[in-house]
């Protein structure tokens, strides 16, 4: 049954990976020794179009082909297990909302509070805006500011109108797109994919030129302020923390602008024996989370300087 390829982006590049589609929804498998099937963009597909996992299973139990394991998540805000497989915890970066007041006074830092308000006095001005040319060659000038951020070689940097517009249509018809501006040039934006009864952030970005202006807070103030609107009691933004790495500073941000960590069930459920070897030796996950993160934070520093000298000589 896995016969078809399908396209999807991994560590920034484009790549075919075995496929097959399930009625509105496409099954990928991932990994060489290992194969793990999943529902690609989970996370992004509205819970409502999800195929529950038993058909899943009978679908791939079926393959010819068949991967090892399959792997699946419940979805905010269903936090407790209801299933019988092996169970592991995902982390979601979560702002449960009520209003924008009750947010802006009750659940972000007051250096937060001070950044936005600094933003606007700033003149920073966020608009919600159509997807169009001029909206992808304003995300263009943003990636193109610099080939490394945060310290390491920027995926983004260099492509395409093409792919630039490939990439940032996606669901495009339940989403809004946010931009910032100042002193008449794009400095930022922001994407939002909605479903029934949350949000979620796709991409937040902004030039670093300008980050003394904070349009990221910016930006995500509005946000917050269309997911009220809408009475939207979730707001997401992928993980809270990833791997062993605890207080990055993309974690440090989502703290202080009032987003919580949500544990969510993830299952990992076993097709083949050497799936279930695997389960039970856990080298199942992530080869990069096994790494102790005394370890992990030295080899990431030195990597985030060789990739700053080698932005310096480009």
């Amino acid at each position: 049954m896995l016969t078809a390829t399908h396209e999807v982006s991994i560590k920034g590049r484009m790549q075919q990976v075995p496929a097959f589609r399930l009625d509105d929804v496409v099954i990928i498998t991932k990994g060489r020794f290992l194969q793990i099937a999943e529902i690609f963009d989970e996370y992004w597909l509205p819970v409502g179009n999800l195929p529950g996992p038993y058909r899943v299973l009978t679908e791939l139990q079926a393959a010819q082909h068949k991967p090892d394991l399959f792997t699946f998540a419940q979805r905010v805000p269903d936090t407790q297990p209801r299933f019988p497989f092996h169970m592991e915890l995902d982390n979601v970066a979560v702002i449960p909302l009520s209003s924008y007041e009750a947010w802006f006074s009750k659940q972000i830092s007051s250096a937060s509070r001070r950044n936005i308000r600094a933003s606007e006095k700033k003149g920073v001005i966020v608009k919600e805006v159509s997807f169009d040319d001029e909206y992808v060659r304003g995300i263009m000038s943003i990636y193109d500011e610099s080939p490394v951020r945060a310290g390491r070689k920027f995926w983004h940097f260099g492509k395409d109108f093409q792919r630039v517009w490939a990439e940032n249509a996606t669901y495009r018809e339940r989403s809004s797109f946010l931009a910032a501006y100042a002193d008449g040039e794009m400095i930022g934006y922001l994407k939002i994919v909605w479903d029934e009864k949350s949000a979620a952030i796709m991409q937040i970005l902004s030039k670093l030129k300008f980050r003394e202006r904070r349009p990221n807070n910016a930006l995500l103030s509005e946000a917050v302020r269309l997911c009220a609107e809408k009475k939207i009691p979730h707001l997401l933004y992928e993980s809270y923390v990833y791997g062993s790495k605890t207080d990055s500073s993309l974690t440090r941000f989502k703290r202080e602008n009032g987003f919580i960590r949500m544990d969510l069930p993830r299952y990992f459920v076993p097709l083949t024996n050497k799936g279930r070897l695997c389960l039970n030796l856990r080298v199942h996950r992530d080869t990069k989370d096994l790494i102790p993160y005394w370890l992990r934070g030295r080899l990431i520093r030195i990597r985030d300087g060789w990739y700053a000298r080698r932005g310096m000589k480009e």
